[in-house]
């Protein structure tokens, strides 16, 4: 991964839109898929579910600490 694609994705982390973009960039290439209906509903379930953790949890980093975390 390049500094840039870290520093893109560290942006998207703050603010707070990482999974909308992932849903976003799913939603593109699933409309692109004429004729394959297995990918697209795969694709489309998981847009669902980046939209769902977009609006329902946010990013935070992990501590150094080997602890077990619930969600």
């Amino acid at each position: 991964m390049s500094e840039n694609d870290i520093k893109n994705l560290k942006f998207h982390i703050k603010s707070d839109d990482y999974f909308g973009t992932l849903a976003t960039i799913l939603s593109l290439t699933r409309q692109t898929l004429v004729g394959h209906k297995s990918q697209y509903i795969s694709l489309k379930k998981i847009e669902n579910d980046l939209m769902f953790l977009q609006n329902k949890y946010k990013i935070v980093k992990k501590s150094n600490k080997k602890e077990k975390i619930k969600i």
